[in-house]
């Protein structure tokens, strides 16, 4: 099971897609080849005697599972880039508070549509030169930048796992307005997709809440 999990991160990093945060620092350090002698975090920085016997026996029965761990990364071929360029580690595994998500970040990363894209299933006809689609790709897209902007990080995780199926933002997170009732997600390509007919930024801020706040069921549209 771990190695399936090394290979998962492992093709994650090498296909731009999200790290994997709030690995406890010892266990990076000994998943990398480093001894437990030397290890970030070591049983001696504990003051209780029987916690550090626990702590002692965690490192010792999770060796199993971090070479498990470690097979999984090597077969993805990371290896020796993490070898040999240590800098590499804190962007694979970077701490919690490192993960940290801010409307910036998030913005950064958005693709923002320039059209109205049409979907084969709701396929309508639309004049080229509609100027009221342009409005509403704008207006929609408007609302969008703000509520990221206005949006608590606990939102903004919801937004992006409702969007990409993980908490972590992708390189690039496209968006798309279509004709639709509600905002949907294509989480594997990364695409979040937002009705063209909000009129109202109250309006829109509701329904998106409502949407974010689903994922833990699912992640938009398959």
């Amino acid at each position: 099971m771990f190695t399936v999990a090394g290979r998962m991160i492992g093709h994650s990093f090498l296909h731009h897609g999200p790290s994997f945060p709030g690995l406890s620092p010892a266990i990076v350090h000994t998943l990398l080849g480093g001894p437990l002698e030397t290890t970030p975090v070591t049983v001696r920085d504990c003051p209780d005697l029987d916690i550090r016997d626990s702590v002692k026996m965690v490192i010792e029965r999770t060796r199993h599972q971090i070479n498990q761990f470690q097979n999984g990364l090597k077969e993805t071929g990371l290896w020796p880039l993490l070898i040999h360029r240590r800098d590499v580690i804190p962007i694979l595994f970077p701490r919690e508070s490192e993960a940290q998500l801010t409307p910036q970040m998030i913005l950064d990363c958005i693709i923002w549509p320039s059209s109205i894209t049409i979907i084969f299933e709701s396929y309508k006809e639309l004049d080229d030169d509609d100027e009221s689609a342009i409005t509403d790709v704008h207006r929609v897209s408007g609302y969008l930048k703000t509520f990221v902007g206005n949006a608590s990080p606990v939102e903004l995780k919801r937004l992006v796992k409702f969007w990409i199926g993980w908490e972590l933002p992708a390189t690039e997170m496209k968006v798309e307005v279509v004709e639709a009732s509600l905002p949907t997600a294509s989480t594997c390509f990364e695409k979040l997709r937002l009705p063209r007919h909000y009129a109202t930024y109250k309006i829109f801020h509701q329904d998106l809440c409502a949407c974010i706040s689903t994922s833990y069921s699912g992640f938009g549209c398959p």
